[in-house]
């Protein structure tokens, strides 16, 4: 799935297990940091407007480097040390880096039916493992965007009536100008409406 869904999906596991502040924001972090292994891509794109040979970093090293249960711990652990509560902090990194595999396995097909990702648990140490499923939807396929539109939807209904949303894990400055900006919508929205029904 896209970075932005993992980000989500991260964001609302670690909301809903009472996670706040800055371990909330650790634990989201922990279920997108696996595509850093995808982060190749950049290296091959600049060689190809270079001239220079062409690569395959991304294909060579994207879901085998940060994609197993390597990762899954060592990237929770790394940010757990910065953590107040580093116990629950770690278990729930732990959770939300498997979902981003989950998610993987569930909707990271490429445009092609044979075009599949599969998930090296073992790796970047062994190809053992290896799990796949093979009615795995296309990136851009229908579930994918759902799901994307459910989890903000969920981020609008915390930032409207909690007073906090996802921005607040790049700076709690912007989250409360984001949610205010949010809050007044939603109270325009909900007048006018209210008026639309009482006219007769």
């Amino acid at each position: 799935m896209s970075p932005i869904t993992h980000f989500l999906a991260s964001w609302t596991l670690a909301d809903g297990t009472g996670l706040r502040g800055r371990e909330r924001s650790l634990a989201t972090w922990c279920g997108v940091l696996p595509d850093a292994d995808g982060l190749g891509v950049l290296v091959d794109g600049a060689n190809k407007v270079l001239g220079r040979p062409d690569s395959w970093y991304f294909g060579q090293y994207h879901h085998g480097l940060l994609h197993g249960l390597f990762a899954a711990i060592a990237i929770p652990l790394a940010l757990s040390v910065v953590a107040t509560r580093r116990l629950r902090m770690f278990a729930v990194g732990v959770v939300a880096v498997h979902l981003h595999y989950l998610c993987d396995i569930l909707g990271s097909r490429g445009p092609g039916a044979d075009d599949l990702w599969p998930l090296h648990y073992l790796a970047p140490f062994s190809d053992l493992w290896t799990l796949q499923w093979s009615g795995q939807w296309e990136l851009n396929a229908w579930p994918n965007i759902t799901f994307t539109i459910l989890l903000m939807a969920f981020a609008f209904l915390r930032a409207i009536a909690d007073g906090y949303s996802p921005v607040g894990v790049f700076s709690t400055r912007v989250d409360r100008v984001f949610v205010q900006t949010v809050q007044a919508r939603w109270r325009t929205a909900t007048r006018v409406q209210a008026g639309a029904r009482g006219r007769p």
